[in-house]
């Protein structure tokens, strides 16, 4: 009886290209990511738990309070200031006040989703991120 006789030259080109293909679609996908992740953070936001909305806008360097239910006086403060793309392609780095410090803080923020905008602080050993939530349109505010 004998064995049936393999190619493996033929075998391993067509292992090569599956591989490759595979490589491929990874590296497609992985763009893809990048590219929704890059998007600036411009637009509408909520704070998470106070009545604060904020319009970021990265042409402007600013994230200027819209509307503040509970401090109505502070609509047009500049909430960011200095905002700029970092390093990274999906991060902007700028300075945000800290009501609680009195001052302006070196602030990272990044969009892990459309929807979602992250503002992270680092001071000394101390790390706070607030999560911001993108809103369409601002009951009482005709035009950010």
């Amino acid at each position: 009886m004998s064995l049936p006789k393999i190619d493996l030259r033929t075998q391993s080109r067509t292992s090569f290209i599956t591989v490759w293909f595979g490589c491929l679609l990874i590296a497609l996908l992985r763009v893809n990511e990048v590219q929704a992740g890059d998007a600036p953070p411009d637009g509408l936001w909520q704070h998470p738990k106070d009545p604060v909305w904020i319009d970021m806008s990265v042409a402007a360097g600013t994230g200027v309070a819209v509307r503040n239910d509970d401090q109505p006086d502070t609509v047009g403060f500049h909430v960011v200031r200095g905002l700029a793309q970092g390093d990274k392609a999906d991060v902007w780095k700028g300075e945000v006040y800290v009501p609680q410090l009195e001052s302006y803080k070196n602030v990272s923020i990044n969009l892990p989703d459309e929807q979602t905008l992250r503002m992270t602080v680092k001071f000394g050993f101390i790390r706070r991120s607030v999560d911001w939530s993108r809103v369409e349109t601002i009951e009482g505010v005709t035009s950010p």
